[in-house]
């Protein structure tokens, strides 16, 4: 054990190979990045998924890579509505060009929101997996994988709707998030292990209480350091955001509350990969 200047002990250990990233999500769409990357900073991390932010507000990649600094970035992430349309596909396709310049690892999306009154159609699983295998294909080409994040609320929720999507794909991956597998009943590690072939990066959060809070702080009895103890033996080659969504206090605090968890399990937030 060791402790910081402030008295909080933490886990010693060998360093670990993964790698970790902060998720933009919580300072909002329209944020100040230069503010945002000075607190993920201040918090203790190195690396960001940009998370749902237009083009136009990003702007030029060498003006993003000026504000970014040493900050590495791990992925970006977009969102798709059903009916699918062409103006999606040609945004989407830009965005994972823009990843691609500035080096992202992965492109990760969500789509698209599911109907509380009845499931999804064949017909709909149908378009989003030919959507997301041709976005998987142009990514390809970039340079830059795309994962699909089966999340709660959307047309993929299930191990047998990620399985289905599976099938009908072959170049896409995954972005699996431990909260919304617990959320719908299942469990983070039978996933992981389950689809480690075709996961291209993890999302860790955790809930209590209808709502998204710090990891750790959770009632879904998620277990963040079993997940991080199997990605390790795996030697997970993935970035591993913390997508802390909502909070009850301010977006730097989150993040600080985050990090320190990670360290209490004996990771460093900073790291970053082998250089």
């Amino acid at each position: 054990m060791r402790q910081d200047g402030k008295g909080i002990r933490f886990m010693t250990r060998e360093p670990s190979a993964l790698r970790f990233a902060y998720s933009t999500i919580n300072w909002g769409t329209t944020p100040d990045f230069a503010a945002v990357f000075a607190e993920m900073r201040d918090a203790g991390w190195r690396a960001v998924e940009l998370f749902w932010h237009q083009l136009d507000w990003m702007g030029p990649v060498d003006r993003m890579q000026a504000l970014l600094g040493d900050l590495q970035v791990a992925t970006l992430f977009g969102k798709v509505d059903l009916p699918l349309d062409e103006a999606q596909r040609v945004r989407m396709e830009n965005e994972i060009a823009y990843a691609a310049r500035l080096g992202a690892a992965h492109y990760g999306l969500i789509g698209g929101d599911r109907l509380r009154w009845r499931p999804p159609t064949s017909d709909e699983y149908a378009s989003l997996a030919s959507f997301c295998e041709g976005l998987a294909r142009f990514g390809a080409g970039q340079g830059v994988p795309v994962a699909y994040h089966p999340h709660v609320a959307c047309t993929v929720e299930t191990e047998a709707e990620i399985d289905a999507l599976l099938d009908a794909t072959q170049m896409l991956s995954l972005c699996l998030d431990a909260s919304h597998i617990a959320l719908v009943g299942e469990d983070p590690i039978a996933h992981i292990r389950k689809y480690r072939e075709r996961t291209g990066y993890i999302h860790l959060k955790d809930w209590a209480r209808g709502k998204f809070v710090e990891m750790g702080e959770g009632s879904l009895d998620i277990d963040f350091g079993a997940i991080l103890a199997e990605l390790e033996a795996t030697r997970f080659p993935g970035w591993i955001v913390v997508e802390q969504s909502r909070s009850d206090v301010s977006p730097l605090e989150s993040a600080r509350v985050n990090a320190a968890c990670l360290r209490r399990l004996g990771y460093d937030p900073g790291a970053t990969g082998p250089c």
